[in-house]
């Protein structure tokens, strides 16, 4: 079995049954959700992509409207060749709102501020899929499959108990698994698009795995308001954003409610769940931003922290110092060699012979010395043991993190065959002396996906035709 190199985000954790819907977007700040394993890496044909502007000449064809709309529902929004309706809006604001008020009773911001906040996530997801359906980018039933017996699984349930909770709690089965189609669409997109692209270099990691040692243990638990700037910010744009934010902090100082706040008026991608973030590694946090979160006590408001792309303004719920760690998967493969033509798809179909046995009910270690390829671990029905961070290539790693315990992946193409792989557990593992430089690697470059991902994600916004038609959703985007 191949065994170089590097590490990545990402653990299942989402507790479903206590939210009151699955909002897929809403990606924490860093190490966000990975539901299913990447995509297997096959060529796809590049697909036109055609996006607009504002100011655009080449306006998009949207699909005739049905001449009795308005009785029926309502176009609140035009989104490239796509639209949003007021009742796809009014589902999700619904949805949103109730989740906001399990959180934070009492502080769920006027109805006009919700809609607004949750028309831009909408648009932003628009976009998103769009860009993923444009560039070829599928999800087939196996995978959708997968993705939700893992869900099931990390909330101790079958599938269809998983099915049957979800219907007790008034959601339709159909749009819980649209929507998770979609956010694994969405997943592999930003994979191809973002992650892919996110290099760390050997002095990178050898410079901050000396800090490592003093800041590796160190987290925080953090909400956030996030005041962007324009594009190409004029000098009076950026005094404006800077007023805005100092605004913001007064009011929060003199005890106005973070999460009411952060709902109304930050432009961050977690705005809408009160601008949480959850624990985030110190490591992780751009330079400057931990820098001074480590003089900012628990409770308190940080300072207004300038960065490339707006103004920072943070709550430090909780600070944690622990001994640094990293996370180690014990893994089982399944490998199919496979190289060009007719042998790589012989080795597809027995891949998916493979995944429908397992779905059936088929042991892994059973079919691994039946069907793997490698000769280190086919004997021992697949088991590789604890891998550890930097051992095995980026995708796989990548898979191995992102799954729930006794989960199987996808299958995954590389350069020499197929794998299936199975996460038999995980563990934390103090960082000795070999594991500080894969542990920097893995902080790095889970900062530069997050720094890459909120430009990429500002630019495929900017780059879209969006035409808000109800004036009533329009004030917060001016």
């Amino acid at each position: 079995m191949l065994l170089p190199r590097r590490p990545i985000l990402a653990t299942l954790s989402l507790a479903l049954l206590t939210a009151p819907s699955f909002c897929w977007a809403e990606a924490p700040f860093l190490n966000r959700d990975t539901l299913i394993a990447p995509a297997p890496r096959v060529a796809q044909p590049q697909a036109e992509q055609r996006t607009f502007s504002a100011t655009s000449s080449q306006t998009p064809q949207v699909t005739p409207l049905p001449g009795n709309l308005e009785t029926l529902d309502k176009v609140v929004a035009v989104v490239n060749d796509e639209i949003i309706t007021s009742m796809q809006l009014a589902q999700r604001v619904e949805a949103i709102r109730a989740r906001l008020q399990s959180q934070d009773p009492g502080q769920v911001p006027p109805e006009d501020v919700l809609r607004r906040q949750v028309l831009q996530q909408m648009i932003l997801q628009d976009v998103e899929l769009q860009i993923a359906h444009r560039a070829g980018i599928q999800v087939d039933k196996a995978t959708l499959d997968q993705a939700v017996a893992n869900l099931a699984r990390a909330n101790n349930l079958t599938p269809d108990q998983l099915r049957q909770a979800l219907i007790n709690q008034g959601q339709s089965w159909e749009t819980f698994t649209a929507d998770l189609e979609n956010r694994i669409l969405v997943d592999r997109l930003t994979q191809q698009e973002v992650e892919s692209r996110v290099h760390v270099s050997p002095d990178e990691v050898k410079t901050f795995a000396s800090q490592l040692k003093e800041i590796g243990g160190l987290s925080f638990d953090l909400q956030q308001i996030f005041i962007a700037l324009p594009n190409n910010p004029t000098p009076d744009a950026v005094s404006a954003a800077r007023q805005q934010a100092e605004k913001i902090r007064e009011q929060l100082v003199a005890g106005a409610s973070f999460t009411r706040l952060a709902t109304e008026v930050s432009n961050g991608r977690d705005a809408l769940q009160g601008g949480r973030l959850g624990w985030v590694k110190a490591g992780e946090l751009p330079p400057s931003i931990a820098q001074i979160l480590l003089q900012v006590k628990a409770g308190e408001i940080s300072p207004i922290i300038p960065g490339p792309t707006g103004f920072h303004i943070f709550k430090v719920l909780d600070v944690k110092h622990e001994a640094p760690t990293v996370t180690e998967v014990k893994a089982a493969v399944i490998f199919l060699r496979a190289g060009n033509g007719l042998q790589l798809q012989e080795a597809e179909a027995r891949a998916r012979d493979i995944q429908r046995a397992l779905e059936g009910g088929a042991r892994f270690g059973e079919l691994a010395r039946s069907y793997s390829q490698d000769p280190a671990t086919a004997a021992k029905g697949g088991e590789v043991g604890w891998v550890a961070p930097g051992q095995l290539p980026d995708v796989l790693e990548r898979t191995l993190l992102s799954l729930a315990p006794d989960a199987v992946s996808d299958p995954i193409r590389t350069a020499d065959g197929i794998y299936l792989l199975q996460s038999q557990g995980q563990r934390q593992v103090p960082v000795g002396e070999q594991q500080v430089m894969a542990a920097a690697r893995m902080q790095l470059y889970n900062r530069m996906v997050r720094e890459r991902m909120e430009e990429w994600q500002r630019r495929i916004r900017d780059g879209a035709y969006v035409e808000i038609l109800d004036p009533s959703l329009r004030a917060a985007t001016a």
